[in-house]
């Protein structure tokens, strides 16, 4: 489960690196493709956070049956 959490936060870093790329692009129409990897990067940010919380709850002994 951790490889999988930290595959996730790869994919954040790479999204977010090219939502910076596309933002300071010198041709203008790159600004949208800025904003649609930046809310990516952002998407997959929640979802790695949730996921790191849900297994440390699991790994704690609360998620156990």
């Amino acid at each position: 489960m951790t490889f999988d959490i930290a595959l996730i936060f790869t994919v954040v870093t790479v999204w977010a690196a090219l939502a910076l790329a596309y933002a300071l692009a010198p041709w203008s129409g790159m600004i949208g493709y800025a904003w649609v990897w930046g809310f990516g990067a952002v998407l997959f940010l929640g979802l790695g956070l949730a996921l790191r919380r849900a297994a440390k709850t699991f790994d704690d002994g609360e998620g156990a049956p």
